[in-house]
């Protein structure tokens, strides 16, 4: 009984200091640097036609490059 009580009493000191580090960071929250744009990127589809990155602007694009050698 008195180990689990140790324990709770750790747990609530660790928690507080978990909580004293986050409120005292810089600034309060992380902050992140704008996106930079992509690459130009074209490829060849199989219908001979040429698709640009670029036409495909506004739209959210998934790019998997799969290799088998």
């Amino acid at each position: 009984m008195a180990a689990t009580v140790l324990w709770i009493a750790r747990g609530a000191v660790l928690a507080a200091l978990l909580v004293a580090a986050v409120a005292a960071a810089p600034g309060g929250t992380a902050t992140q640097a704008a996106p930079a744009a992509a690459p130009v990127f074209s490829l060849e589809l199989f219908t001979g036609q040429t698709l640009r990155l670029a036409d495909l602007k506004g739209t959210a694009v998934v790019l998997l490059f799969w290799a088998n050698w």
